[in-house]
């Protein structure tokens, strides 16, 4: 737990640095660490300063039919480079998924018309809107996604054949050729 701590403190600090810090030597420190990483218990990634890009931020709360549904809108989200998380919850909702967006015009595309709350099966949705978070502080986000097959988002939708894109309502999902964005590089092509 230690070493998780030293890491989230400070994720370049070398073997050795934190082996002395810990009483310990770097390699009992790298095959620890090596050890966590391949049980997937920590990964090391670098997170993005959301004030910073001035993210504009979605929390919403999903109330589906059954489970089924949400374990749907899972599969089928989950490879949106929009958001954040997407969990199960228990009370008045049963999903709650935090998103991101680069303007004010995008983030109410994404609650209204290319959204999970459009989606078949969904009873009830609430939504909140808000400014980069205070915290934490630095977010997961991958600024340069890898361009799925082109014209056709990770949730099977066209941007290219959605009003709002066309009007300059939306600048398109980041997993596209369509988007127009400045908060993501162009999509890079899968390789």
């Amino acid at each position: 737990k230690e070493l998780i701590h030293i890491l989230q403190q400070d994720g370049r600090k070398s073997l050795t640095d934190i082996g002395k810090e810990l009483g310990m030597s770097h390699v009992a420190i790298g095959k620890r660490l090596n050890k966590l990483r391949e049980e997937e218990t920590v990964e090391i990634s670098a997170g993005v300063k959301a004030e910073s890009l001035d993210i504009k931020i979605v929390f919403m709360g999903l109330e589906t039919r059954n489970m089924e549904i949400a374990d749907g809108i899972a599969e089928k989200y989950g490879d949106c480079p929009r958001l954040l998380m997407l969990a199960p919850v228990t009370g008045r909702y049963n999903l709650f998924a935090v998103m991101i967006a680069e303007d004010t015009w995008s983030m109410e595309s994404m609650v209204g018309t290319c959204s999970m709350a459009t989606e078949e099966g969904i009873r009830n949705t609430e939504t909140w809107l808000g400014n980069a978070p205070i915290m934490p502080e630095y977010l997961p986000i991958d600024l340069a996604p890898d361009l799925g097959d082109g014209e056709k988002s990770p949730c099977g939708r066209h941007c290219s054949e959605c009003k709002r894109y066309r009007i300059e309502r939306c600048v398109g999902c980041p997993k596209t050729s369509a988007y127009k964005g400045n908060l993501w590089i162009q999509s890079r092509s899968k390789e």
